[in-house]
């Protein structure tokens, strides 16, 4: 008679200590909250930039058109504003 065994989900057992040595060095310097600050961790919130800046892409594009600096940073500019109208249309 063969018994089936169901696995132990490692995943929600609590925080493990990161395996290679620049997250360990990151953990390590931006767990604590500095001195004077509102917020808890100065390291904490990357996902949400990293998300908008995946949505900004997605929607708009990636590639800039301007030759000059000076004309991509006018464009990077208005896709900056472009990119918040949207979100506020959304938002009716």
């Amino acid at each position: 008679m063969r018994s089936t065994v169901i696995p132990i989900n490692p995943r929600g057992q609590g925080r493990t200590w990161p395996k290679t040595t620049y997250r360990r060095q990151m953990v390590k310097r931006f767990r604590k909250k500095p001195k004077g600050s509102r917020h808890r961790r100065v390291y904490g919130q990357r996902w949400a930039v990293e998300s908008a800046f995946s949505r900004h892409k997605r929607r708009l594009g990636s590639a800039l058109g301007g030759r000059s600096e000076a004309s991509r940073e006018r464009e990077g500019h208005l896709r900056v504003l472009t990119h918040n109208l949207m979100l506020l249309a959304a938002h009716k």
